[in-house]
C-alpha cells in the first residue's frame, strides 16, 4: 500500500465509525458499435455512491443519431444498478454543454480561461437517486 493510501485509510478510520475502508471503486464502460466498427463510448468510474464520468466520445462520422444519448442512459442505468446517488462530470465550452444539461444534469460550478485562455470549464452533476 502506498503512502498516499495509508493516509487515507487513517482519514477514512478516524472520520468513519464502522473504522473500515470499503473500496467501493470500479469502472463503468459501454461502447456502441455499427457495422461492426466502434462509433462511441463512455467511461466512468464509481467511487461509494457516486459516478464521475471522465470520457464521452462519438465519432464524427456518427453523430446526430443518438448514441451520446444511448451511452449516457447506459451508463446511468447501470449506475443506478449500482446504488449510485450522484453522476458528476466535466465539459467545456466547445463540446457539450448543452448536451449534459438537455439531459438533466446541473452547472455546479464552471472555471473561465481553463484549461486555457478563452475557454470555461463546466462541473455539471445529476441526482439519480436520493
Amino acid at each position: 500500500m502506498s503512502f498516499l493510501d495509508k493516509v487515507f485509510e487513517q482519514q477514512h478510520a478516524h472520520h468513519f465509525v464502522d473504522n473500515q475502508l470499503e473500496t467501493c471503486e470500479k469502472t463503468l464502460a459501454f461502447g456502441a458499435w455499427i457495422d461492426e466498427q466502434l462509433a462511441g463510448g463512455i467511461v466512468g468510474k464509481q467511487q461509494y455512491d457516486t459516478l464521475h464520468i471522465s470520457l464521452l466520445g462519438v465519432s464524427d462520422k456518427h453523430q446526430h443519431l443518438g448514441i451520446g444519448s444511448e451511452l449516457l442512459q447506459a451508463i446511468e442505468e447501470q449506475a443506478q444498478q449500482e446504488k449510485v446517488k450522484t453522476i458528476t462530470l466535466t465539459t467545456k465550452a466547445y463540446q457539450a454543454l448543452g448536451f449534459y444539461l438537455k439531459h438533466g444534469y446541473e452547472v455546479f460550478g464552471e472555471l473561465e480561461d481553463v484549461p486555457m485562455v478563452g475557454t470555461t470549464k463546466y462541473y455539471l452533476v445529476k441526482r439519480i437517486s436520493r
